[in-house]
């Protein structure tokens, strides 16, 4: 059965001038929570933070200084944060340097690694807001692939081991799961049955199954580390 996504977007009460909330207000299955937010305007599902400007807010942000205040609070207290801009900023009312407008796009990205997303239009945002809701549920439970990270939840940590297999990345490793239902059905299927999997030729499945069945060569116990091993534990009556 398919489940119906309820996307969840928290909106700044300050955003009510923009007109964009009517507009999101006529979707279905979306649930709109109207406050103060401390960073940004918008936040997606708890997870991506949006600053929204027209293209001439973009532009005055810039003159006042505003605009790398906030890439920076959104740098620090945003795990996912992204800059969208409403409008053509080199098409404005502003007498504005087309190279000042340049060097703030590629500072926003290239130093403050905060992404730009341009919209023509309110429609278009309310249209870019849901295919990101959209996005970052279809997302959730694809693990990035090792790096030092740790999972947490169950669904998680299984796709994290199925990870672990040669030639699988994270979309393959959630359809192995998927089509076997767990990590012990997948390590014990044959060459043949991984193959029934969408993205598995012959050569990876053959890869899969050598790594899984080859047996590690073990060194000797040195000399004397069984006596040791022993020393305090009680023996056997």
């Amino acid at each position: 059965m398919l489940s119906i996504l309820i996307m969840k977007l928290r909106i700044d009460y300050r955003e009510k001038a923009s007109g964009l909330i009517d507009l999101l207000q006529e979707m279905e299955d979306l649930v709109l929570e109207i406050g103060q937010i401390a960073y940004g305007d918008y936040i997606i599902n708890e997870a991506i933070t949006i600053e929204r400007k027209t293209a001439r807010d973009f532009l005055i942000s810039i003159i006042d200084g505003r605009l790398f205040n906030q890439l920076s609070n959104l740098k620090k207290h945003c795990s996912h944060p992204l800059l969208l801009i409403e409008g053509n900023p080199y098409k404005t009312d502003l007498d504005f340097d087309p190279l000042a407008i340049q060097g703030a796009l590629l500072s926003t990205q290239a130093i403050w690694y905060v992404p730009v997303i341009f919209s023509r239009s309110r429609e278009e945002t309310r249209d870019i807001f849901l295919m990101l809701g959209r996005q970052e549920e279809s997302g959730r439970e694809v693990v990035p692939l090792r790096g030092g990270y740790r999972p947490k939840r169950l669904k998680s940590r299984q796709l994290y081991l199925v990870q672990g297999l040669p030639q699988v990345g994270p979309t393959l490793a959630k359809r192995l799961l998927e089509h076997f239902g767990s990590v012990v059905k997948i390590m014990n299927a044959t060459v043949f049955e991984l193959m029934r999997v969408e993205g598995v030729g012959r050569v990876s499945a053959k890869v899969i199954r050598e790594v899984l069945d080859e047996e590690r060569e073990t060194k000797p116990a040195p000399p004397g580390n069984s006596a040791r091993e022993g020393v305090g534990r009680s023996c056997p009556g």
